[in-house]
């Protein structure tokens, strides 16, 4: 269980290439010009059933034009002793437009570890490095590549995203999101104005209701066999625009994902040289397995 965005990450659904507001799913969605996220590091506390598994940080930093987002997670308790996850997540965009730069993540449960890294092209195309380790050897060394006309941005991203966008009640949103080995389509679809306590204190909250689907097929017909997952974002509906909480009800229980508290960035950002787009090739070729049936490849 890679908890947090990880979970939030599965989000979406099916439609056709414009959202019900009429968006070109080839352009990026227009964010509040006035959004300006705090920087600093957010704490949250990850239950599922009412009991405590975990603890998850969310920093926001910027380096010159560039924002930085970086997610580190842990299982805590007894879940640790039987399930040990340790996780850190860390992505690069620009804002004007948004765009995704570069996408990392290292998860480790148990002894297996896995390592990923997807680099966004300006012409389109999306490349995806992923290493699988255990007891300290490689198992695999995949790499995936896709060529999409479509607006796509990582899970990272998309949550600065759901931050950026001006809500009210009946707006829907569409866009796509690459984790990193399947395509999906995200509808996000403002539910409700609600008022939630954090802590302590009465915050009002835009309610969003997120729903996703695999846009490869044969995976996308496995999905309809299963009862889906009811979801809720609850985005604070004020100039912040924080992440408050975050909800999921399944077959198994239920999950949740509540902020604890902000500490705001203490140091100036630094200046950052530009981000290489060019995903690095291992020098041996041998233990390389282009995935096929993953995502569709095409040719530069």
């Amino acid at each position: 269980m890679a908890f947090l965005f990880i979970a939030s990450a599965t989000w979406f659904i099916p439609v056709n290439a414009f959202g019900t507001n009429g968006e070109d799913k080839s352009r990026s969605l227009p964010i509040d010009p006035d959004f300006k996220p705090r920087l600093g590091k957010y704490y949250y506390n990850v239950n599922f059933n009412n009991v405590s598994i975990g603890n998850a940080t969310i920093i926001i930093d910027r380096d010159g034009e560039l924002y930085k987002v970086q997610v580190n997670a842990q299982s805590v308790g007894m879940v640790d002793s039987l399930y040990r996850l340790r996780y850190r997540g860390e992505a690069t965009m620009g804002t004007d437009p948004l765009s995704p730069v570069e996408m990392k993540t290292q998860q480790e449960v148990r002894s297996k570890e896995k390592d990923l890294t997807i680099k966004f092209q300006d012409n389109g195309s999306i490349r995806t490095v992923e290493k699988k380790s255990e007891n300290g050897n490689t198992v695999t060394y995949d790499m995936r590549k896709i060529q999409t006309d479509r607006f796509t941005i990582d899970p990272f991203t998309a949550t600065y995203l759901v931050r950026g966008l001006d809500w009210k009640v009946g707006v829907e949103k569409v866009f796509d999101v690459y984790p990193g080995k399947y395509q999906y389509e995200l509808r996000l679809r403002c539910d409700s104005l609600v008022t939630v306590d954090i802590n302590g204190e009465k915050r009002k909250a835009w309610v969003i209701i997120p729903k996703v689907t695999n846009l490869d097929p044969q995976k996308r017909a496995e999905a309809l066999k299963k009862k889906p997952a009811s979801s809720k974002i609850y985005v604070s509906a004020d100039e912040l625009k924080d992440v408050l909480k975050f909800e999921s009800s399944h077959p198994l229980g239920y999950f949740r994902v509540i902020m604890i508290r902000f500490d705001p960035a203490v140091e100036a950002p630094k200046e950052v040289a530009p981000i290489s787009k060019e995903v690095n090739i291992p020098a041996s070729q041998g233990d390389i397995k282009n995935k096929g049936g993953d995502v569709p490849n095409k040719p530069e």
